[in-house]
């Protein structure tokens, strides 16, 4: 079995044994467009009518959550103004 050494600050070195480093192809930039339209021809795009629902679905959840924190705000404004001795302002004495 072969003695691992570590050199200072480096990586584990196993004696006996050469490490092969791979270089990476180096793309042309014409190579290069080829791919990304070769990859964009792959992606699945959305029709406008399936981008049309998830909008107004976004849209409508918006709303509802708009209103959620509406509501537990003006709550916690009322338990406030009327638990602690402060003067809130806008209060609805």
């Amino acid at each position: 079995m072969a003695k691992k050494k570590k050199p200072a600050g480096g990586p584990d070195v196993i004696e006996g044994k050469a490490t092969e480093v791979k270089k990476k192809k180096r793309t042309s930039p014409l190579e290069f467009i080829q791919q990304v339209r070769n990859e964009a021809a792959k992606v699945t795009w959305t029709t406008r009518n399936e981008t049309l629902v998830s909008t107004v679905m976004v849209l409508i959840m918006v709303a509802i959550m708009a209103l959620f924190f509406f509501g537990v705000d003006q709550g916690l404004r009322f338990a406030v103004c009327h638990v602690l001795p402060i003067d809130c302002v806008g209060a609805n004495n």
